[in-house]
């Protein structure tokens, strides 16, 4: 009896090592890219060198935004004030480039069509700081203002002074960035049995750190380190 059932192991083995799919040697994809203070657009190309082992790059573009920044009801509303973040200085936008290791720990095969990889990357950030633009009513009589658009500057504007978010278009060409450096670690699922088509998701973490404190609401203080997670889902197709 116990050579049957070796004999049963030792096949089931080897189908199982001979029905492996392995993944085709390049690939890209594209995904919406979220993390935990914001989102925007990533794009993930990959390199297999074997069955298990490959390389990876993504670049992402994203948007930054902290969990204070509440949007407030303009005074002037019913005058045509639009709402607006009190305090606000900046715009921020994330852009990465990762390249990294992978490693599949569990394979495609004909029975299974999930495939499961461990990916660990580093490389360079920048934060981009746009200017926040707010429209101010300053006064030039005891019953007359004019709309200003300024920067919010908490000496001189108060809650009854801002009418509202200025248009999102100025300030662009005052834009400036912030170099840093990003680690990030995830787990990649690829769902489906034809490798030559991405479907699939990453979730992970991601450390960041910057050579200046990036602050973008007044009264909350500048951060060197962020720590967050991310999640992804990408569509694409590999080739060889």
């Amino acid at each position: 009896m116990w050579r049957f059932w070796l004999q049963c192991s030792i096949s089931a083995f080897l189908w199982a090592q001979s029905s492996v799919i392995e993944p085709f040697p390049h690939s890209l994809a594209i995904s919406p890219f979220i993390h935990t203070y914001g989102w925007g657009i990533s794009v993930m190309g990959q390199s297999w060198k074997s069955a298990r082992h490959g390389f990876f790059w993504i670049g992402a573009l994203t948007s930054y935004r902290t969990k204070y920044e509440a949007r407030t009801r303009s005074a002037y509303r019913d005058q045509g004030g639009k709402d607006y973040v009190f305090g606000k200085l900046y715009y921020a936008y994330l852009s990465d480039f990762i390249l990294g290791y992978q490693y599949i720990i569990a394979p495609r095969t004909v029975t299974t069509p999930l495939q499961v990889s461990l990916q660990g990357g580093i490389g360079p950030t920048f934060v981009l700081l746009k200017p926040y633009y707010i429209e101010v009513a300053v006064p030039i009589s005891s019953t007359q203002a004019v709309i200003q658009v300024d920067t919010y500057d908490p000496n001189r504007h108060s809650y009854y002074d801002i009418v509202g978010e200025a248009d999102f278009y100025l300030g662009f060409d005052k834009i400036r960035g912030v170099p840093g450096l990003t680690v990030q670690g995830g787990i990649l699922v690829d769902v489906g049995r034809e490798p030559s088509i991405i479907r699939g998701f990453t979730l992970g973490g991601r450390f960041q750190s910057f050579v200046r404190p990036i602050q973008t609401l007044y009264g909350r203080p500048g951060r060197t380190y962020w720590v967050s997670g991310y999640i992804a889902f990408y569509i694409g197709n590999a080739w060889r």
